[in-house]
C-alpha cells in the first residue's frame, strides 16, 4: 500500500470510524463493543490533525463529496476538535458509568462527533450543509439527555434555533451556488464576491451560522443548554461545535476576495458588545455552567470582531483568519478543561491531593480565558491585537480589548465563586478515570502553548514587557474588583438580582407570547357541531391551530423516546445517503 493509499485511508477512517460505532451503539448485538470503543472514536481525526492526508474525492456520493485539504485552517480545526473530543469521550466514560442512558448518550455523542469531524473536512457546499446538520440535529441528543423539564426546554429552544439557522444558511447556499450543487468551498469565497446579491449573502451566512456561533441576539440557547448538558456534552458543545460556526464564516464569506466595510462595522460592534453583555449577564447567574455558557458568548465576541475586520480589511484577511485560529484553538481546551472540571469536581472533592490538583487545573483554565500573561489566552490575545493593527483599525480597539479582558476575569471569578464552595470536601469511588482524563487533556493545552499549531511567530512577544504588562494589568484589576466586591458582601448583605439564563427570551415570553394568546384567544374552545357547516374564517384558524398544537404534542412525545430519535435519524440518513448514490 503506497503512502497515498494510507493518507486517503487515514481521511476515510477519521470520518467512518465514529459513523459506523454509531450504527454499532444502535444494534443491541453490538451495543457492547460500540460503547467500549466509542471513547476513541476521535483518535483518527486527532491523527488526521497531527500529520497529514490526501484529498478523497468520492464521485458518486452527492454530486461529488470532497474531503479534506492540506491547508491551515484544516488542520487546526482537526487537531483541537481532534483532542477535546477525544479526552471528553475518555472522561464521558467514568462520568456515564451509572447513568441508565448511557447507550443514547454514545449514541448522539458519536454521530455529533462524526458531523463536526465531517464539517472540517468537507471542501464542497452539499458535504459541508450535510454534516453540519448532522451535527446540529444530533447535539440535540445531547442537550436533552437528563430526561428533566430543563433540559426539554433547553432542547425547544435550541431545535427553533437551529432550524432558523438552517433556513438561512440554504437561502444563501442556494443564492450563492445556483444549480452548481457541489461548487468547492475553496471557489466560494470568490463567487460570492462576484455575486450580484453579495450582501445578502453575507449577511444570511453571517446570522446562519451566527446562531451557531451564539453571536449577539441569536445567543439564547447557550445559557440554557450547557447547564442542563452531561458534563462532557457542555465541553464539546462549548469547545468545538460552536467553532463550527466560525469555520463557516471562514469557509463561505469573501474574507479578502471583497471589501465589505459597513457589515464588517456592524459585525465589529456586535463583537465588542458580545464582548461585554456576555460578561455583564454572566455576572448574575447562580449556576456554574451558565456562567461559562456567558462566558463563551463574551469569548466568540472577539472572533465576530476579527471577522468583522477582516470583512472590512481585504488585505489582513490572511492575518486575521490565523488569530481566529490561535483563539479557537485557546478557546476550545481551556473551556472543555472548565466544563470538564464542574462534573470532575464533585467527584473528587476540594481537599485532598485530588482536589488540589483540580483546583489548580481549574484556576489554570481560568487565567487562561481571562488571557493572563504566560498562558494561551495571552497569545491568542497578542495575535489578535497584532491582526488589528495590520488591519489599521481604530486606536481606541486595543483598550476596548483590554477592558473586555477585564470581565474575562470578573466572569472567571465568578465562576470559581460558584463552583468551589459547592463541592463536597471528599470525594467519591471511581473517579480516577475522569481525573486521568482531565489531567492528560490540560498537559496537552499547556503543551499546546509551547508547540501551538498556529501563532508561532508570536511566542517571543510573550515575553516582553510591553505584553506581560499588556496582559497583566487586566487581570490584576478583575482581581482587585472581585476583592471589593467580597469584602463589600461581608460588610453588607446584598445579592445581584439575577437575569433570567437565556435573557432575549425573557421580552419575548413577557410581550410576544402573551399577545400571540390575546390573537388567539378562544381557539382552543371546541365549536359548536352546528357551526362546521358554515364555519367561517375565526373557526377554521382555531381548527388549524388545534391540529397544529395536536401534532406538535405527539411529535414531542416521541421525540421523548431518545434511543426511537437515533435509531430513525440513522435510518433517514442512510436512505438519504442511499438515494444520493448513483
Amino acid at each position: 500500500m503506497s503512502g497515498h493509499d494510507l493518507a486517503s485511508l487515514a481521511v476515510i477512517a477519521a470520518l467512518c470510524v465514529p459513523l459506523v460505532l454509531t450504527v454499532a451503539v444502535m444494534i443491541p448485538a453490538l451495543r457492547g463493543v460500540g460503547m467500549a470503543l466509542a471513547p476513541w472514536a476521535a483518535l483518527p481525526a486527532l491523527g488526521l490533525g497531527l500529520g497529514t492526508g490526501v484529498s478523497v474525492h468520492w464521485k458518486p456520493v452527492l454530486l461529488g463529496m470532497r474531503l479534506y485539504a492540506p491547508d491551515e485552517v484544516t488542520r487546526t480545526y482537526l487537531l483541537f476538535t481532534g483532542i477535546l473530543w477525544l479526552f471528553s469521550g475518555l472522561f464521558a466514560r467514568g462520568y456515564l458509568r451509572e447513568d441508565s442512558h448511557r447507550a443514547s448518550f454514545w449514541g448522539f455523542f458519536l454521530a455529533t462527533l462524526a458531523g463536526n469531524v465531517g464539517a472540517v473536512l468537507a471542501q464542497d457546499v452539499a458535504s459541508f450543509y450535510l454534516f453540519f446538520a448532522m451535527m446540529t440535529f444530533c447535539a440535540y441528543g445531547l442537550v436533552v439527555h437528563e430526561r428533566t423539564e430543563a433540559a426539554a426546554r433547553a432542547g425547544r429552544v435550541y431545535i427553533i434555533m437551529a432550524l432558523l439557522g438552517e433556513v438561512l444558511l440554504l437561502a444563501a447556499f442556494f443564492l450563492t451556488v445556483g444549480t452548481r450543487i457541489n461548487l468547492s468551498l475553496a471557489e466560494v469565497p470568490r463567487v460570492v464576491a462576484e455575486s450580484s446579491s453579495r450582501e445578502v449573502i453575507c449577511v444570511l451566512i453571517l446570522g446562519g451560522f451566527g446562531v451557531k456561533v451564539g453571536a449577539l441576539l441569536l445567543h439564547m440557547w447557550l445559557p440554557l443548554a450547557h447547564p442542563v448538558a452531561p458534563a462532557p456534552g457542555s465541553a464539546v458543545l462549548s469547545g468545538t461545535i460552536i467553532k463550527v460556526g466560525v469555520l463557516g464564516w471562514l469557509r463561505f464569506l469573501p474574507l479578502g476576495h471583497a471589501s465589505l466595510p459597513t457589515l464588517g462595522t456592524v459585525c465589529v460592534a456586535a463583537g465588542l458588545t458580545a464582548a461585554f453583555y456576555g460578561v455583564a449577564v454572566g455576572l448574575t447567574q447562580r449556576e456554574a455552567k451558565t456562567v461559562l455558557a456567558y462566558s463563551s458568548i463574551s469569548q466568540m465576541g472577539f472572533l465576530t470582531l476579527a471577522v468583522g475586520l477582516a470583512l472590512g480589511a481585504p488585505e489582513a484577511a490572511p492575518v486575521l483568519i490565523g488569530a481566529v485560529l490561535v483563539y479557537a484553538v485557546h478557546h476550545s481546551l481551556a473551556k472543555g478543561l472548565l466544563f470538564l472540571g464542574t462534573g470532575l469536581l464533585p467527584a473528587t472533592g476540594r481537599k485532598g491531593w485530588r482536589g488540589v490538583l483540580v483546583l489548580v487545573g481549574l484556576t489554570w483554565s481560568a487565567l487562561e480565558i481571562a488571557g493572563a500573561p504566560l498562558t494561551s489566552g495571552a497569545l491568542a490575545k497578542l495575535a489578535l491585537k497584532s491582526a488589528e493593527a495590520a488591519a489599521h483599525a481604530s486606536e481606541a480597539l486595543p483598550t476596548l480589548l483590554s477592558l473586555a479582558a477585564v470581565g474575562s476575569t470578573l466572569i472567571m471569578a465568578r465562576f470559581l465563586e460558584r463552583t468551589v464552595p459547592k463541592a463536597p470536601e471528599q470525594g467519591s469511588p471511581g473517579a480516577g478515570g475522569m481525573l486521568l482524563a482531565w489531567v492528560l487533556l490540560l498537559v496537552v493545552d499547556t503543551a499546546l502553548l509551547l508547540w501551538p499549531p498556529v501563532g508561532r511567530e508570536e511566542l517571543p512577544h510573550l515575553l516582553e514587557s510591553k505584553s506581560l504588562v499588556s496582559a497583566a494589568w487586566p487581570v490584576v484589576a478583575g482581581v482587585l474588583l472581585t476583592g471589593l466586591v467580597w469584602r463589600s458582601r461581608r460588610w453588607r448583605s446584598w445579592r445581584v438580582p439575577e437575569i433570567p439564563p437565556g435573557d432575549v427570551l425573557w421580552p419575548v415570553a413577557r410581550v410576544l407570547l402573551p399577545g400571540w394568546r390575546r390573537l388567539t384567544a378562544g381557539a382552543d374552545r371546541e365549536p359548536p357541531e352546528q357551526e362546521h357547516v358554515g364555519e367561517g374564517p375565526p373557526s377554521r384558524f382555531a381548527r388549524f391551530r388545534r391540529a397544529s398544537l395536536d401534532d406538535f404534542e405527539n411529535a414531542e412525545e416521541g421525540l421523548s423516546q431518545l434511543s426511537h430519535v437515533g435509531l430513525a435519524l440513522l435510518l433517514f440518513l442512510g436512505v438519504f445517503l442511499l438515494l444520493l448514490v448513483r
